[in-house]
C-alpha cells in the first residue's frame, strides 16, 4: 500500500513556499519593471541626440555662409562678402529653413519588460490578498484536520490554527457532532474527545500527540500539555498508530486509547519516576 503525506497547510513549510510564491512574484515583477523603464528612457535620450536636419556637425560653417575670416577668396572680393552678382544675405538650409522634429523612440521601448512586471505584480498581489482571506477563513471555520494549541479553552478563544507538528498544537479538529451532539465515538458527556461550541456548531477534537513524548493533564483533566517524563505522573505515548482504531497494535502492559475519526491510536504507559 502506497502512503501519500499531503502538505499541511499549517506547517512552516508549507507557509514558507506560500510566502516565498507570493513574494516572489511581486519581487519579479518589480524588477522587469524596473528594466522596462531603464530601457524605454534609454531609448528616448538616444532618440533625442543628434542634430537638426540642415545643420552641419560642430566645425563646419552653416551652407551658404562664408569661410571664417582670414585670406581673401580667389574671387578678390573682400572677405565676408558674397560674389559679385549674387544677392547680400545668406542661403537658407536646404528645406526652405524648416527643421525636421526630433524622431519620437518607438514606444515598444521596453514594453515588453513593462507589461511582464505589471502581469507578475497582479500576480503577487492577488496571491497576498487571497492568503490574507484565506487566514482570516480559517480562522473562523475551522477545518477538519486543523491543529490547535490549548489557547481555544481559554474565555477569548484563539482559534488560528497552528502546524500539527508543533509540540504545544495537542488538539485537532476531528469531526463535527452529529444532531444529538455526539463526537465520533458516539459519546457526549464522557467521550474520549474534546467537545467545544462555536458559532452554535459543537466541534469535535482529537489528541494531536507525539510518540516518545511524555503528557500530562491540563484544565480540569479536559486536555493534556507537554510536560518532562522525569516527572511523576505524567503519560508516556509508547506508540502512536496512524489509520487503525484497534488496540491489537499496542504492546503488551501498555493502554490502548482509540479514536474513530481520524483513525488514530494511542498505546500509553504511566512513568514511574519519583
Amino acid at each position: 500500500m502506497t502512503v501519500v503525506h499531503l502538505a499541511d497547510p499549517t506547517s512552516g513549510g508549507y507557509v514558507a513556499g506560500r510566502l516565498i510564491a507570493t513574494f516572489g512574484f511581486g519581487i519579479l515583477g518589480l524588477i522587469l519593471l524596473i528594466l522596462g523603464l531603464q530601457k524605454r528612457s534609454t531609448a528616448r535620450k538616444q532618440a533625442s541626440i543628434g542634430y537638426w536636419p540642415g545643420y552641419p556637425a560642430p566645425g563646419h560653417p552653416p551652407p551658404g555662409y562664408p569661410p571664417p575670416p582670414g585670406y581673401p577668396p580667389a574671387t578678390g572680393q573682400p572677405p565676408g562678402y558674397p560674389p559679385a552678382g549674387q544677392p547680400n544675405y545668406a542661403a537658407y538650409p536646404p528645406g526652405g529653413g524648416y527643421h525636421a522634429p526630433v524622431p519620437r523612440p518607438p514606444k515598444s521601448a521596453g514594453a515588453g519588460f513593462i507589461g511582464a512586471g505589471i502581469t507578475f505584480l497582479v500576480i503577487g498581489a492577488l496571491g497576498l490578498v487571497g492568503s490574507m482571506v484565506a487566514a482570516g477563513q480559517r480562522a473562523r471555520n475551522p477545518i477538519v484536520g486543523d491543529c490547535f494549541t490549548n489557547a481555544i479553552l481559554n474565555s477569548r478563544a484563539d482559534w488560528r490554527p497552528s502546524p500539527c507538528s508543533q509540540r504545544d498544537a495537542v488538539l485537532q479538529y476531528a469531526a463535527t457532532a452529529d444532531s444529538s451532539g455526539n463526537c465520533p465515538d458516539g459519546k457526549r458527556n464522557e467521550s474520549a474527545y474534546l467537545s467545544l461550541e462555536r458559532h452554535g456548531v459543537r466541534l469535535c477534537f482529537a489528541p494531536n500527540l507525539v510518540e516518545g513524548q511524555c503528557y500530562i493533564a491540563e484544565r480540569d483533566e479536559r486536555t493534556v500539555k507537554h510536560a518532562s517524563c522525569t516527572t511523576a505522573g505524567t503519560i508516556r505515548i509508547v506508540r502512536r498508530i496512524d489509520g487503525v482504531a484497534s488496540a491489537s497494535g499496542c504492546p503488551m502492559g501498555t493502554r490502548a486509547v482509540t479514536y474513530p475519526e481520524p483513525k488514530r491510536t494511542y498505546c500509553t504507559e504511566r512513568t514511574q519516576h519519583a
